[in-house]
């Protein structure tokens, strides 16, 4: 489908970050003066955590004791003590920031006056900003300012959320974040979830304490701390956080609630020290309408699927069964233009054991067994001991141990490292799964069944269908796509840079893919990628080939990279998403969030009175709370059947191109996940950066005619193009 203008028909979306009119140093300066002028003379001082490293080696012999990283926190929490003279009760509440290299917390020097006060900060201005939003933020929940100088780290940094009742071990918070981003004078509001469970011995009332502070409205919020000695970090995955819900009830405990909290929070706190700031919006300039790749052709493997048993319990017909019934056993799943469809597999077999050569000819399936949710089913053992001795291992350890040749482990992970991780090309079809026989035998036919395998399977079943297209066995659907669009070759590529522990260096894969557009879809006809024992040399030969991969300056490839090129004219496109590209959070029309929750009161009110329940929030377009998600157009534009899960969001941005996905089918108010953006820049073949007219571009208008919803993790939001999707696969499976 063609790009539509909407003609400033488009909604106005406040998004999670601030955007500032001075720089990053000026903002600093200047809430360094309104800091000094209530008395308060405070500066970011750092903490080199090499010494504690290297304190650690002397100590333990010349080697690191494996659990050095997790007790690497209470030995900065000692250091800073030290340093600001405190006892042993004010340490434990002592926080701070910590990178791989430093640590950072604000606090008093000696003889500090305002001049070096202000000399300190424009040192290290975007240290400065991020803490004194952390602490602030802690202070506006009326926490003690003796106690909360020093922020971040391991335990609090800033949590939002309150405790749960008396007596109860698990704490589910949300970890505040402030990621500064000098270049665009852009201060990014982030959340990440944390789980925290008391230690048994630990039932102090002052081992954790939640204090609120004012939403508006008359509601409050949430803003605990915790003593970190007192409790374990578990894995937040296993609780996960809910990223928008429209229940009444459930509102004010999301991701989406607590990121409007932290962007008014850090508005009105640059309005109090006088630092000009306004919040970021996102303006759909133009559309394209019906722009997805359909699941419908992925849908099925053309080859004979293999499923291989890597447990000990033994693979029956009933463990078979859900794969060889797949449309009994896997309800039908929709694609994001709402046609629902069935996967098929016409040959399925068992085996008991790995073979010893995988065939090219085929897919394998490794059940690998049962492990809780953050676990592993990673096993390494040396081969002197087997198997029967093996200990779970992270992938990079694994693959470390098995390239010297004296180890041995699980069966995926050593047909992974020597058919992929290896390779120079892509060469074999397989995926792991996370159960084994048992699991499948007690899997229902139809809906009623355990949604997380099914969900499990769907997702093994579109990678592989992914992994032929990627071995050239069959092109991906691209029917959006222009004509005009549907020829010419591209190359992708990926890069992943895997830091390793016990002084290893770390690993620099890239993968590139070379594709051809045709009329019939997208083919790949050559992979290459770099073998984990020839990383370092492999990565040579990529840079030697696109020098754009390792920055001047950089002494190794930049990690997370994804470039799709042009071969003929040299020019290429990237996308930037994740942690540094915001999310839309409210329509920019109400001044917070309470306000926005508050207009709808009333109507609920009258309802409820009438006798109706009324526990949602509106998602229709006379609200449109949250635009793009509900409705993409601005009150004077609203149109009737608007399919806003069927639409891709433009924002032309000039030097970029903004991209927002809604979810699938609209958003479900019982709770969904938040979308992410995606930034589109483009570049020359001298590097530099395009500006103007970049939706009519060539690359750009091919990467948005690839764009998928709800099919790459089938039944989830998932948003990628599915250019990205392939090399990704050819680097790390």
């Amino acid at each position: 489908m063609p790009i539509r203008n909407l003609e400033g028909s488009g909604a106005v979306a406040r998004l999670s970050s601030v955007r500032l009119d001075v720089s990053i140093a000026e903002a600093a300066v200047q809430l360094a003066r309104w800091e000094a002028s209530r008395d308060s003379l405070i500066v970011p001082v750092s903490i080199d955590l090499r010494q504690f490293a290297e304190a650690a080696k002397a100590a333990g012999g010349g080697e690191l004791a494996p659990d050095f990283y997790k007790d690497r926190a209470r030995y900065v929490r000692q250091h800073i003590a030290g340093e600001l003279g405190l006892d042993e009760h004010a340490a434990s509440r002592l926080t701070f920031t910590m990178t791989r290299s430093d640590a950072w917390y604000l606090g008093p020097r000696p003889k500090l006056n305002r001049e070096s006060m202000i000399a300190a900060v424009r040192a290290h201005p975007e240290k400065f900003v991020e803490l004194m939003l952390q602490r602030e933020l802690l202070e506006a929940a009326a926490y003690d300012p003796n106690q909360t100088f020093v922020i971040g780290g391991f335990g609090p940094g800033v949590y939002l959320g309150s405790l749960p009742k008396v007596g109860a071990r698990r704490l589910n918070l949300a970890e505040a974040k402030f990621r500064i981003r000098s270049k665009y004078q852009q201060i990014v509001c982030d959340l990440i979830a944390k789980t925290f469970t008391r230690k048994k011995a630990s039932q102090s009332d002052t081992s954790a304490e939640t204090l609120a502070a004012e939403a508006g409205n008359g509601f409050l919020f949430g803003v605990t701390r915790i003593v970190p000695s007192q409790f374990f970090e578990d894995d937040a995955r296993k609780y996960p956080m809910t990223g928008v819900s429209l229940d009444s009830g459930k509102f004010r405990q999301t991701r989406l609630y607590y990121l409007n909290i932290l962007t008014e929070f850090a508005l009105g706190l640059f309005e109090r020290a006088s630092v000009p700031a306004s919040a970021e919006t996102f303006v759909a300039t133009h559309c394209v309408d019906d722009g997805y790749i359909p699941l419908v052709p992925l849908a099925e493997l053309k080859r004979p699927l293999v499923v291989v048993n890597a447990t000990e319990r033994l693979l029956t017909e009933e463990a078979l069964a859900p794969l060889k019934r797949i449309p009994e056993f896997l309800p039908k799943w929709s694609s994001s233009v709402g046609k629902h469809t069935h996967f098929t597999a016409d040959s399925v077999t068992g085996v008991a054991a790995a073979p010893a050569q995988l065939s090219k000819e085929k897919n394998y399936l490794f059940l690998n067994g049962e492990v809780e949710l953050g676990e592993t089913s990673i096993r390494l053992a040396s081969k002197a001991d087997g198997l029967t001795q093996a200990k779970a291992a992270t992938a990079s350890v694994a693959y470390n141990k098995l390239a010297e040749g004296d180890s041995v482990a699980d069966p995926y992970t050593e047909k992974k490292f020597a058919q992929l991780m290896e390779q120079e090309t892509y060469v074999v079809a397989m995926q792991g799964l996370d159960y084994g026989p048992a699991s499948l035998e007690k899997l229902s036919p139809g809906r009623s069944g355990d949604v997380t395998l099914q969900e499990a399977l769907k997702r093994c079943l579109v990678e592989l269908s992914l992994k032929e297209c990627l071995l050239g066995e069959k092109l991906v659907p691209a029917p959006s796509m222009p004509a005009e669009l549907r020829s010419g070759h591209l190359t992708l590529l990926a890069t992943r840079r895997i830091f390793q522990q016990g002084g290893r260096k770390a690993k620099q894969l890239v993968a590139c893919v070379e594709v051809e557009l045709t009329a019939d879809g997208i083919a790949v006809r050559s992979t290459k990628r770099s073998p984990w024992s020839r990383d370092t040399t492999a990565a040579l030969d990529f840079v030697d080939r696109f020098p754009f991969l390792q920055p001047d300056g950089k002494q190794m490839i930049e990690d997370g990279q994804f470039w799709l090129v042009d071969p003929t004219t040299g020019e290429r496109l990237t996308a930037w998403w994740g942690e540094f590209v915001p999310r839309i959070i409210l329509n920019n029309a109400y001044p917070s969030v309470e306000s926005a929750l508050a207009a709808q009161e009333p109507g609920l009110r009258r309802r409820r009175e009438a006798g109706e329940t009324a526990r949602y929030y509106s998602k229709g377009r006379d609200f449109n709370m949250l635009p793009y998600y509900m409705s993409m157009y601005s009150p004077d534009h609203q149109v009737r059947g608007e399919k806003t899960g069927t639409k891709i969001a433009l924002q032309d941005c000039g030097v970029f191109v903004r991209t927002f996905v809604p979810p699938a089918g609209g958003i479900v108010g019982t709770g969904d996940a938040l979308s992410g953006m995606r930034d589109l820049m483009l570049y020359d073949a001298d590097g530099k950066l395009k500006e103007g007219d970049l939706l009519g571009h060539r690359l750009v208008r091919v990467y948005l005619h690839t764009l998928t919803n709800g099919v790459l993790v089938a039944g989830d939001n998932s948003k990628m193009s599915i250019l990205e999707k392939l090399v990704r696969l050819a680097l790390e499976n």
